[in-house]
């Protein structure tokens, strides 16, 4: 006779260990070699239980692989066909993460993996914070009493073996999942203890996402953050009593932080838009790496240099391999020894695309993003809607579809959410 215990594991056990792995995928994103050899072990155990194939006939699917083709239909434009075969290998989850969610047949619990993901990334990231502290305290001594503030959320992100916009992307996503969970247990009327533990979640995240102090990252959370506390306010008719919790919350975190880091206010302010009559002349600035490295000036600087050499090539770009290696040698043309002593990418998504396959890309790059918006809206996910926008405003200032984690990160919600709005269209 079948106990009670072997019921408990056959019917909970084999569905929650499914989102336990696919919530580790995505909080490993950011540990790019980890990532990469976990979602083939993912993918072949994955495979294994498969179920059967379910073809849909929606649009939106198409917009998913607009990258992947992207470099395919222009594999020939590059000088080295080995550089752009690597290069294609990383755009290859873009068709993974479809076989693997979209067109299975079983569906897929949003609620439970974005809860599976809030535990395990915060716990990742703040057991990294305490061994961090542990290895680095004398510098992070330093960082508290105003040495060198600047580098401290490099120092961070690479301790974690991350880039530091790419980490503080993710962790500001991570925020507000925690938050959006905070909420819904908020909202429920019955007591749930978990509340606390999600609040420490949230507290946690927040923090880190302050350390390395990406001001994109931060913005984009606090106009978030707000927008949907107005909307359970208005719409779910979340009491005033917790709303104002929530805000002394985020108002004690913010003040404790600023408190320890004063200079934080100081880079949103005075390093931020400085020194914009210097577009083009960036050498002539003393100490460019404390002064303007994240500036808008230095960004503008390339993307004048890169519509320039978009001009004399509009329709087909330069190759995806290509491209790179003759924007250096433009900054050495031009005498841009600033941007060329850093190797400064394009730092523009548009731009880096309109660069590599000319305006076809840049046309199918705005079709990428709004097939994004377009599915959030259908599905009115919060969740989504907010990772549409933290991942169009990085890509506006940042280009995160070079480099794995940001297109991991990119096809694997894309796929998930997409799945969703498929399963509510049938």
């Amino acid at each position: 006779m079948t106990n009670k215990l072997e019921i408990f594991f056959k019917s909970y056990a084999k569905e929650d260990l499914y989102y336990i792995m696919v919530a580790i995928y995505a909080s490993t994103i950011i540990f790019n070699d980890f990532s990469k050899y976990f979602l083939w072990f993912f993918g072949i155990i994955f495979l294994i239980f498969y179920s059967k194939i379910h073809l849909y006939r929606s649009k939106v699917i198409w917009g998913i692989f607009i990258p992947l083709a992207l470099h395919v239909l222009f594999f020939w434009n590059n000088e080295s066909y080995l550089q752009a075969i690597k290069q294609l290998e990383k755009f290859t989850v873009f068709l993974v993460f479809p076989i693997l969610f979209i067109f299975q047949r079983s569906s897929i619990n949003l609620k439970k993996t974005l809860t599976y993901y809030s535990s395990i990334f915060s716990t990742i990231i703040i057991l990294f914070f305490i061994y961090y502290l542990c290895v680095n305290f004398i510098d992070f001594k330093g960082f508290i009493t105003g040495k060198d503030v600047w580098k401290m959320g490099y120092e961070f992100s690479n301790f974690v073996g991350s880039h530091a916009p790419a980490f503080n992307m993710q962790v500001s996503f991570l925020s507000f999942v925690n938050l959006y969970l905070a909420t819904n247990i908020a909202l429920s009327k019955n007591k749930n203890s978990f509340l606390l533990i999600r609040l420490f979640f949230l507290a946690s995240s927040l923090f880190v996402m302050l350390i390395i102090n990406t001001r994109l990252a931060i913005s984009i959370f606090a106009l978030g953050s707000i927008s949907y506390l107005a909307y359970a306010f208005s719409v779910k008719r979340l009491s005033a009593k917790k709303i104002l919790f929530i805000s002394v919350f985020f108002g004690i975190i913010s003040t404790v932080f600023l408190l320890m880091f004063p200079s934080t206010l100081e880079k949103f302010k005075n390093k931020t838009f400085n020194q914009l009559d210097m577009i083009g002349k960036l050498d002539q600035i003393e100490k460019p790496e404390e002064k303007i490295y994240g500036s808008l000036v230095t960004r503008l600087t390339v993307w004048s240099v890169v519509l320039k050499m978009s001009a004399k090539k509009p329709i087909i770009g330069y190759g995806y391999t290509n491209c790179y290696p003759l924007l250096f040698h433009e900054y050495k043309d031009s005498n841009q020894r600033f941007l060329l002593k850093h190797s400064y990418r394009v730092h523009n998504q548009f731009l880096d695309y309109l660069l590599k396959f000319g305006l076809s890309g840049v046309i199918l790059l705005i079709i990428f993003f709004t097939n994004k918006f377009y599915v959030a809206l259908k599905i009115r996910s919060a969740v989504f809607l907010y990772f549409c926008v933290i991942f169009l405003a990085a890509n506006l200032f940042d280009d995160f579809l070079i480099k794995y984690e940001g297109i991991a990160f990119s096809a694997f919600w894309t796929s998930l959410f997409i799945k969703s709005y498929l399963e509510k269209e049938e």
